[in-house]
């Protein structure tokens, strides 16, 4: 197969495509369905060029049009990216993680009708209100500065260690580190914490987030999985890894919560091995029994081994970027003065939004638990009925639902994908290209959409 970045001949890629031709399908699906497993395996990688259209319509010996439909499905599924005189090109997130609206859905490509491959909430109620009246209080202290704070205001930063004590994390403010949201705080530490050919070990499924950071590095670093459910973490053979990746609280994909024995046995791993750990916490505040949360590994990794990531964006609003990591202090300056060379600063006014919430952060959980409580029970009757063979993995938390669909997920993404439906499939969550007959739905759907969606696929 060629290198990165170089032209894919038809002849090649015909080659490889295996037995494509389907009936009980369109030969465009059948077609895309094949590249998709193509770049989802890797086996045609980031930055590759397709063959041209005609090129390839002779090769297989189909119109052009097939291929041509073919290559807008990929396109808009985010497989690859279309450039005018550049063709279609392998796109270098394979985990197409893509928000509604943010992107052009590309020449050709069927239109959004909808979006089922994210859970993001919409906005609390809380939020309007804030904004209403953030300027009368606390931004106004601000307009006469330059703005410019390395870690964060030092309300933010209080207003943050106020909530995670409040949850059992006991926190001072000079253990936080404000960032533009969880995704900045991960990629953050992943660049800080690895060099080229470093090894991560990484929840298997795991969130898909934290994949795209790992790519986006581009440090060519080895990343293994382990277990999501296992009690016990296995380092396995190999050199010893440079940091390791949890979710402590809810798990994404599958929206499970480990228990405080299960991160007891976790944590005598890590401290046996002397490993860093990368705890990301960014959904802990949607558990929905509080009986069954945890306080993470706060207590039981020593702080200088040990970062915590949490964000007002799954609790509060997709829209509100404002993240922060918690950690040693030393750990923190050293991210802070990184952090700098990417924004200079993360937003005053959304950090002053973010410190006004979280003083009322526990009614923003309760109205959350209740939301995703009674849209969680709605969408499962819903794939109940539409849907009696699928497998539905019960969540404790988050806002998504972990489905083995008992087919290809990769092939029922791109059927969706031809009819303008967006899914997150089972192998964009997995670093060894795994659970593929598992899809992720948003637990927050209107059902009615819903149910229309899952009939049209």
């Amino acid at each position: 197969m060629p290198d990165l970045g170089s032209q894919l001949s038809a002849r090649e890629l015909s080659a490889v495509l295996g037995s494509w031709r389907t009936n009980d399908g369109t030969l465009s699906i059948g077609l895309a369905t094949a590249i998709a497993h193509l770049i989802e395996s890797e086996e045609v990688i980031t930055g590759m060029r397709l063959p041209a259209q005609r090129s390839l319509a002779t090769e297989l010996g189909v119109s052009r049009g097939t291929v041509t439909t073919a290559y807008e499905i990929l396109a808009g599924g985010g497989y690859v990216t279309a450039e005018v005189g550049r063709g279609s090109t392998v796109s270098m997130n394979r985990r197409r993680l893509r928000q509604p609206g943010a992107a052009r859905v590309p020449d050709g490509a069927p239109p959004v009708t909808a979006d089922l491959s994210i859970q993001s909430l919409p906005a609390d109620g809380s939020l309007t209100s804030v904004l209403e009246s953030v300027t009368q209080r606390s931004l106004r202290s601000h307009l006469g500065t330059d703005g410019h704070t390395a870690y964060g205001l030092p309300e933010t930063r209080a207003a943050v260690a106020r909530h995670l004590t409040s949850t059992g994390v006991v926190t001072s403010p000079d253990e936080i580190l404000i960032t533009a949201g969880a995704q900045q705080a991960l990629w953050l530490i992943v660049f800080a914490m690895t060099d080229a050919g470093s090894r991560i070990l990484v929840e298997e499924p795991t969130y898909r987030g934290l994949l795209a950071v790992l790519v986006s590095v581009r440090r060519s670093l080895r990343i293994d999985g382990y277990p999501a459910g296992s009690a016990e973490l296995t380092v396995g053979a190999g050199p010893r890894p440079d940091a390791v990746y949890v979710q402590s609280s809810v798990h994404s994909p599958t929206g499970q919560v480990r228990t405080s024995e299960m991160l007891s046995r976790f944590a005598s791993v890590v401290n046996a091995h002397d490993l860093f750990v990368i705890d990301d916490r960014s959904a802990a505040d949607l558990v929905y029994d509080p009986d069954t949360q945890n306080a993470g590994l706060s207590g039981l990794v020593a702080p200088e081994r040990l970062v915590t990531v949490g964000t007002m964006s799954k609790l509060v609003w997709g829209g509100l970027r404002v993240g922060w990591i918690r950690g040693h202090p030393h750990t923190l300056a050293r991210l802070a003065d990184l952090k700098q060379t990417v924004d200079v600063t993360t937003s005053v006014i959304d950090q002053c939004v973010a410190a006004e919430l979280l003083d009322n952060a526990h009614s923003v959980i309760d109205r959350r638990r209740e939301f995703l409580i009674a849209h969680r029970d709605r969408t499962i009757g819903v794939i109940d009925e539409s849907r009696t063979d699928w497998d539905v993995t019960m969540p404790s938390g988050g806002s998504g639902l972990w489905i083995d669909i008992r087919s290809d997920a990769i092939d029922y993404a791109v059927k969706a994908q031809s009819e303008g439906i967006r899914i997150a499939d089972g192998p964009s969550f997995s670093v060894s290209h795994g659970f593929s007959t598992h899809i992720r739905l948003p637990v927050w759907n209107d059902t009615d959409a819903l149910r229309r969606a899952l009939h049209l696929i």
